[in-house]
């Protein structure tokens, strides 16, 4: 499993977890900017909703661990999903292995 497969499984497993975390960047960001504008009443609003976002992705974060845990009795289907895949790319790598090595066997007798 490469990275972008993982990030996109965890995104489909938490949606609202990498949503949330947008949001609260998005809201630091545009604080930022008031800040240096000098707009304190807008950067006061700014920073209530970061922290609302980042109280929304906490609770995120909580709820997709107990929806997960609740699960973890159970063997859930992207799990054996997932070690059917890897089973079956180990196969094709031992495969691929023993096909490469008889290869350079014949290779081997070729040139004696």
């Amino acid at each position: 499993e490469s990275y972008q497969e993982k990030a996109w499984r965890k995104f489909k497993e938490q949606p609202f977890v990498p949503i949330g975390t947008l949001l609260t960047c998005g809201a630091l960001v545009m604080a930022t900017v008031k800040m240096r504008q000098g707009n304190s009443q807008s950067l006061n609003n700014w920073l209530r909703v970061r922290v609302i976002a980042q109280g929304a992705t906490i609770a995120a974060v909580c709820a997709g661990t107990y929806v997960m845990g609740s699960t973890s009795g159970d063997e859930s289907k992207q799990t054996r999903q997932l070690d059917e895949i890897r089973a079956h790319r180990e196969a094709r790598a031992g495969k691929d292995r023993k096909e490469f090595e008889d290869r350079l066997k014949d290779a081997e007798k070729q040139w004696k």
